[in-house]
């Protein structure tokens, strides 16, 4: 019997040319007699969820049953490696939720007590980093470094990285940033800036060069024209500048290096800055007061407009200690 066909379709979506444009979901049908002959008075849910009583034929339902149900659209199986590695990514995307030392785990160096306290409780804190890591030659300032951009990028605070060292050491840099840290950095240097026809400031998003290239007339504007989420100074105790007397009674002022200006404009523009030195001070307090305002201008003074004064801000800061959010 027909009828008794139809009814395995009740619930099924069925195509109705004569009645709809679109498929409908078959809710009910019962014949008009007793014999299937004479058609079927169907109920019918349309997608837009209204009901419609439409009449059919017997050769509709013939149609219908020789068709077999209709689907609204094919169900294509997902690739499992695709998925896997769809998964796999937002776990590492969101694994420095769950573990503070992810970029550690990452690296697979042995990392020391000193190291874990000034990148993870003294920089990573900082919504806004302007930090001094001042320790002695061969306490691992690179890996310190290494560990902040790691840590950075996996939580997408910076993307544009910009890193200047004295130019014997741009090949190390380089090599460990890329074996510890997975961390892929361009060296810009005169021969790969003459002979791009691109601006390689600009089209590399993680660059090393030397201060003393970038700090080049030709060369430091279109170095400080780039935005820079991070901007990593090593031997930064080189960008000096001094107080000179301006001489007959004039107010004195500061003269400053070609490093120093490049470091001032690029501190002065970046959101997160990092500065490495083993030895922040000479014993000239008059330079040490202006090295300090590439950390932060608005908070250390000009030592020549407030003196002494200027002096007593540097020290109450000192005295933080270790819960300076500025220096470790």
């Amino acid at each position: 019997m027909i009828s008794n066909l139809l009814a395995a379709y009740i619930g099924r979506q069925i195509s109705l040319p004569g009645h709809f444009e679109v498929s409908v979901v078959l809710e009910d049908a019962r014949p008009l007699s007793g014999d299937d002959s004479s058609g079927y008075e169907c109920r019918v849910r349309l997608p837009d969820g209204s009901l419609e009583e439409p009449v059919i034929s017997a050769e509709e339902v013939a149609s219908i049953i020789g068709a077999g149900p209709q689907t609204s659209e094919s169900v294509t199986p997902a690739d499992a490696e695709k998925l896997r590695l769809l998964i796999e990514s937002a776990r590492i995307r969101l694994a420095y939720a769950h573990d503070e030392q992810f970029a550690v785990s990452l690296s697979g160096i042995r990392t020391l007590p000193h190291q874990i306290e000034a990148v993870y409780q003294a920089m990573l804190p900082q919504p806004r980093l302007r930090f001094l890591l001042a320790d002695d030659p061969g306490a691992g300032k690179t890996i310190m470094a290494g560990l902040l951009v790691k840590e950075m990028k996996l939580r997408e605070a910076v993307e544009r990285i910009l890193i200047l060292c004295p130019a014997p050491l741009t090949i190390q840099w380089q090599d460990e940033m890329l074996r510890w840290f997975g961390e892929s950095f361009d060296i810009i240097f005169s021969a790969v800036d003459q002979q791009q026809l691109t601006n390689p400031w600009q089209r590399s998003s993680q660059v090393i060069s030397s201060m003393d290239y970038a700090k080049q007339e030709d060369v430091r504007e279109r170095v400080w024209q780039q935005r820079w989420d991070l901007v990593i100074i090593d031997e930064a105790h080189k960008c000096s500048a001094r107080t000179v007397s301006g001489g007959q009674g004039r107010e004195p002022k500061v003269a400053t290096t070609k490093r120093y200006d490049l470091a001032s404009r690029l501190t002065g523009h970046a959101d997160h800055i990092l500065l490495l030195t083993a030895t922040p001070h000479h014993g000239d307090e008059d330079k040490f007061a202006h090295f300090l305002r590439l950390i932060d201008p608005d908070l250390f003074p000009e030592p020549h407009r407030l003196g002494n004064q200027a002096a007593a801000i540097r020290k109450d800061i000192f005295r933080l200690g270790k819960d300076s959010p500025q220096f470790a």
